[in-house]
C-alpha cells in the first residue's frame, strides 16, 4: 500500500497574516513543516490553492524542491481529492497542516504503520495526551473519494476529516514513545503571535531543524518558560468537549461577591486571567449582558487565535426596562438589541451559546422572547439556546423543553435541593443537555470564617467546623478544593463556573482541578455530615432581607 503525506497550506490566514512565510530556524514555517514530514523519504505533497494569493507560496515551496499541487481555495476536501487523483484506491494519505512544524518523518512513518496495521478506513492522532498541534489524520484514497462525493457541509469540506470520522471505520493513534506521559496541556501549533514566539523558542539552538526528532522537541516544549504545567480535566456533553472548569467573569466586569475585597480587576489583568485560564485547558467562559463590561473584556481577550480556543456562554439582558404589557414588536426589538450588543462587545458576528438570564422570560410576553431567540437560532446568529435558573422547579421545566440545550444552576456543597427535587434524574433523561453549575463557593462565603456569613438561623459555626473536618479526612488541598471536588463528583454536572478576583486566586482554583473528584461514597458522606442549608442562606437575593428582619427582633 503506497503512502503519501499531503500537507495543506495557504497564504490568506486571517488570525496571523502570512504565517506560512514566518521564518523559523532559517525556513518559512510551512516549508519547514513539509521538509520535516518528508525527512525520512516519504513523498510529501503540499496542497495549496490555485488562487493568485498563493502564487508566491507555491514558488517558495518549489525553490525548496517540495512537490506542489494547487486546487480550490475554499474547498480543501476537493483540493485533497484532486491531489490524490493519480493514486490507487488502496493508497493511504497522511494529512498534515503547514502551521504544525513538530511532526517529522518518524512521527509520520509510525502513524502510517499503525494505520496500515489497524485495517481501519480513517484514523486520527489521539489529542488526549499529545500537545495541541502535534497531530495528523490518515485515510485511504477510496474513503477520500467517497467523502468528496457525499460531504456537503462547509465544515466537512473545509476540515477534510470530519465526514470520514463520522461515517467510516475509525480509530485513534498514540505513539508508543509517549508511554504514560501526558503533554496535552502544551501547544505547538502556530495560530497567533504567542504561538509563533513559542515555536521560535522551541527551535532556538537546534542544530538541525529539519531532522531533529519530534519527541525531543516535545520534551523541550514542556520546559519552555511560561508553559502550563497541566491541563484541567474535561467531559463530553452534547457531543462537545467541556472543561470541568468554566471561567466565570462577573468579577471582570463589576464589583461582585459579598466577600470580594479587591474589586474589579484592571482591564489588562482581566485579559491576562482569561488567557491564563484558556492556556490551562479551559474551554468555556461564562458572562452576561448584566455583568457590567465583562463582555467587552472578553472581546479584547479573545483576539487572534485565542477566540478559536474557547467558547463564550452569555446571557440575554434582564429586560428590566420592558413593561409587563409590552407588545411583541417592543419585545423583539429588546431581544435584538441585547444580542447585537453582546456580539459587538464580544467582537463576533454570532453567539455560540445564549441563555435566558431569567427563566420567566421563557413564557413572558406571550412567549415573544423565546420565539424571537428561536428565529435567531434558525438563522445562525445563535448556536445553542438555554437558561440560567435559580430554583429546581425552573430547572425541571427547562429540562422538559426539548429546545433547551444548556442549563445553568446555582449549586454548592450545602445545596441538595436539585437532587431531592429530581433535577439530577431529569438530566440523565436528557444526556445531550450541557449542565453548568455556578456559585460553587456561595459567593465566597464557604471559604471564609463564620463571622463573614450572612445572618441566618443556620448553625454556621458547626458547618464551618464540619467543612474543615472533611478537608482533613479526604486529604483535600483546602476548602475550595473540597467544594469543587464535591461538585466534580456529580456525574450529571458537565462543568463548574468559577469566578476569580485575581490571577493568584485563579492559580489556586486551577490547582484544585488537578486532584481527583470525590467518589460517590465521599459525596454521600459529605451529605450525611453537613446540615442542609435553608433557602435564605442558599439564595443570595434573600440575604439582605433576612438580615434586616433579624435586626428588628
Amino acid at each position: 500500500m503506497k503512502t503519501v503525506a499531503i500537507l495543506q497550506a495557504r497564504t490568506t490566514s486571517t488570525r496571523l497574516p502570512r504565517k506560512a512565510f514566518l521564518p523559523v530556524a532559517g525556513y518559512p514555517v510551512a516549508v519547514l513543516a513539509a521538509l520535516r514530514a518528508g525527512n525520512l523519504g516519504m513523498l510529501t505533497i503540499v496542497a495549496t490553492s490555485d488562487d493568485s494569493s498563493d502564487d508566491e507560496l507555491s514558488a517558495v515551496f518549489r525553490s525548496h524542491n517540495v512537490t506542489v499541487y494547487r486546487g480550490p481555495l475554499e474547498d480543501v476536501l476537493r483540493r485533497y481529492y484532486l491531489a490524490a487523483s493519480d493514486l490507487s484506491e488502496d493508497s493511504a494519505i497522511i494529512r498534515l497542516t503547514g502551521d504544525n512544524v513538530v511532526p517529522d518523518g518518524d512521527f509520520v512513518e509510525q502513524f502510517a504503520a499503525a494505520f496500515h496495521a489497524s485495517g481501519l478506513e480513517y484514523m486520527t492522532t489521539d489529542s488526549q495526551r499529545l500537545p495541541y498541534g502535534l497531530g495528523a489524520e490518515a485515510f485511504t484514497v477510496k474513503v477520500l473519494r467517497r467523502a468528496h462525493g457525499v460531504a456537503d457541509s462547509q465544515p466537512d469540506r473545509e476540515h477534510v476529516g470530519p465526514w470520514m470520522g463520522r461515517n467510516c471505520q475509525a480509530g485513534k493513534y498514540l505513539p508508543e514513545a509517549l508511554g504514560e506521559a501526558d503533554y496535552s496541556h502544551l501547544r505547538c501549533t502556530i495560530d497567533e503571535e504567542d504561538d509563533y514566539r513559542r515555536v521560535l523558542s522551541l527551535f532556538e539552538g537546534v542544530e538541525s531543524p529539519v531532522t531533529v526528532g519530534w519527541f525531543d522537541l516535545m520534551r523541550k516544549l514542556a520546559t519552555l518558560p511560561g508553559a502550563p504545567s497541566f491541563r484541567v480535566p474535561d467531559r463530553i456533553a452534547g457531543g462537545r468537549t467541556h472543561s470541568e472548569f468554566t471561567l466565570g467573569t462577573a468579577q471582570l466586569g463589576m464589583d461582585y461577591g459579598i466577600v470580594n475585597q479587591t474589586g474589579k480587576p484592571a482591564r489588562a489583568d482581566g485579559i491576562a486571567m482569561v488567557r491564563h485560564a484558556i492556556a490551562h485547558g479551559v474551554t468555556h467562559i461564562d458572562t452576561a449582558r448584566a455583568y457590567g463590561d465583562s463582555e467587552e473584556v472578553l472581546g479584547a481577550a479573545l483576539t487572534g487565535g485565542w477566540r478559536s480556543r474557547a467558547e463564550v456562554v452569555t446571557k440575554l439582558d434582564t429586560l428590566s426596562a420592558l413593561p409587563f404589557d409590552a407588545n411583541a414588536g417592543a419585545v423583539r426589538s429588546a431581544v435584538d438589541e441585547s444580542v447585537a450588543q453582546s456580539c459587538r462587545r464580544l467582537r463576533t458576528s454570532g453567539l455560540t451559546t445564549l441563555l435566558l438570564h431569567r427563566w420567566e422570560h421563557r413564557s413572558a410576553w406571550h412567549g415573544a422572547v423565546w420565539g424571537r431567540l428561536l428565529e435567531m437560532r434558525e438563522s445562525g446568529v445563535i448556536g445553542s439556546l438555554g437558561a440560567s435558573v435559580s430554583e429546581p422547579r425552573e430547572a425541571l421545566e427547562a429540562l422538559h423543553d426539548p429546545l433547551v440545550q444548556h442549563l445553568q444552576i446555582p449549586m454548592n456543597v450545602l445545596d441538595w435541593r436539585w437532587k431531592a427535587s429530581g433535577v439530577e434524574r431529569a438530566t440523565f433523561e436528557r444526556p445531550e443537555v450541557v449542565v453548568h453549575t455556578r456559585s460553587p463557593f456561595l459567593q465566597g462565603i464557604l471559604l471564609n470564617p463564620a463571622r463573614t456569613w450572612p445572618v441566618t438561623d443556620y448553625d454556621v459555626e458547626g458547618c464551618v467546623r464540619g467543612l474543615g473536618d472533611l478537608v482533613r479526612k479526604f486529604e483535600r488541598l483546602n476548602l475550595a478544593d473540597l467544594c469543587l471536588a464535591y461538585l466534580r463528583g456529580q456525574a450529571w454536572i458537565t462543568s463548574i463556573v468559577v469566578g476569580c478576583d485575581t490571577l493568584a486566586q485563579m492559580h489556586g482554583n486551577l490547582e484544585c482541578f488537578r486532584g481527583p473528584r470525590l467518589t460517590m461514597e465521599q459525596c454521600a458522606e459529605v451529605e450525611r455530615s453537613l446540615l442542609r442549608a435553608p433557602d435564605n442562606l442558599l439564595n443570595p437575593a434573600k440575604w439582605k432581607a433576612h438580615h434586616e428582619q433579624h435586626a428588628l427582633r
